[in-house]
């Protein structure tokens, strides 16, 4: 009896085991670093290719944003404060169009797929 108890205990720990490894995908993280210096070439007028206009991400996936410039800074509906890390998980589809001072245009779409 007890050499089914043990081997029902190890079925069940290593479904248990394989339905986490399964279903624990960590998304893709895409790190965008702010140097010292953006705001003041933004304001003049110079493109800076720090981001995308347009971001794309799937569930799960992070932003995270490091701002090494000594100006805070908006991504949409995120603000990053001088010296300071933003990082979101995406957990949710949702789509966002915002105000973005890492562009001229100062415009910005999030785009979170359900993949």
């Amino acid at each position: 009896m007890g050499v089914y108890v043990a081997i029902a205990i190890a079925l069940v720990v290593s479904s248990i085991g394989l339905s986490r490894l399964i279903g624990s995908s960590e998304g893709v993280e895409r790190v965008i670093v702010i140097p010292a210096g953006t705001a003041a070439r933004v304001a003049g007028g110079e493109e800076v290719e720090i981001i995308p206009d347009d971001l794309r991400f799937e569930l799960r996936d992070q932003l995270v944003v490091v701002n090494n410039d000594s100006t805070t800074h908006t991504v949409g509906p995120f603000t990053v404060a001088a010296g300071q890390r933003l990082e979101k998980r995406f957990s949710e589809a949702a789509s966002f169009d915002g105000f973005c001072s890492l562009h001229p245009s100062g415009d910005i779409r999030i785009e979170i797929g359900d993949a």
